[in-house]
């Protein structure tokens, strides 16, 4: 499992969005246990929103990112030659979006109660630069043919009332959309006959289709999506506090 390989080996992290900047430090502390419970208001937290952070993730998924951009316009050259021109602001909305995060989380489950009863998979204090957490949104974010916009949260909101309100999620040539949670794991669920597939969604999911078009690239795009999405923190009035002179605070 990677959590165990992490901890043996160098920490990765990836994206946030709306992080604050804060001038309280949790200090060098022996443990990640440790240093969330100095954390102010730590009784406020709600864990499913909480994330860790390190230098090493923040600079492999930026690499990612720069990799994908690159791709991006290429695709908008090659869509804007074929007269597909509301796929080209598409792209260009998807660009845009993922310019904000500025910095990266790892994804996990990283709340005291996971670290204590996963002693052998606690990652080491000293890899990790900061640790925050965000408040429980109100919304689901939607990646689709249209580009990137929020859907109002209700109790009991389902992938399959998604796809009956928005015509411009689609699955693509592989008839899938990828579906992150608030702590960043992600799972591909059928959106077609053959392979349908459904699920609850929690506040702060982020949704993600693929252009319904031949190609590998399309899928591929979906997923390199998906997965910087599940480095950035979902929620919203992030607050992160530095663990060590790399912390990243923005």
């Amino acid at each position: 499992m990677w959590r165990k390989s992490w901890a043996a080996a160098i920490l990765c992290a990836a994206p946030f969005t709306v992080l604050q900047a804060q001038p309280a430090s949790t200090g060098q502390k022996t443990s990640l246990i440790d240093a969330w419970l100095a954390m102010p208001n730590v009784g406020q937290v709600a864990w499913p929103y909480a994330f860790i952070t390190a230098d090493s993730t923040d600079e492999s998924q930026k690499a990612r990112r720069s990799d994908l951009f690159d791709q991006f316009d290429q695709l908008k050259w090659r869509l804007g030659e074929r007269g597909y021109t509301r796929l080209v602001k598409t792209v260009t909305q998807w660009k845009s979006e993922l310019s904000k995060t500025r910095h990266y989380r790892q994804p996990g489950d990283w709340s005291p109660a996971w670290l204590l009863s996963h002693p052998h998979e606690r990652p080491p204090v000293a890899r990790v630069a900061s640790l925050g957490y965000c408040h429980t949104p109100d919304t689901v974010q939607v990646w689709d043919e249209a580009g990137v916009h929020q859907v109002a949260w209700r109790p009991g909101l389902r992938l399959s009332d998604l796809l009956d309100e928005d015509s411009a999620l689609k699955g693509g040539g592989t008839d899938e959309v990828a579906v992150i949670s608030p702590r960043g794991h992600v799972d591909h669920y059928g959106v077609a006959a053959w392979n349908y597939a459904d699920t609850d969604l929690l506040p702060g999911t982020r949704v993600v289709g693929a252009i319904d078009l031949k190609g590998a690239v399309f899928p591929w795009m979906r997923d390199e999506i998906a997965g910087l999405l599940a480095h950035t923190p979902s929620g919203a009035a992030c607050r992160s506090f530095p663990l060590s002179q790399g912390a990243n605070n923005g």
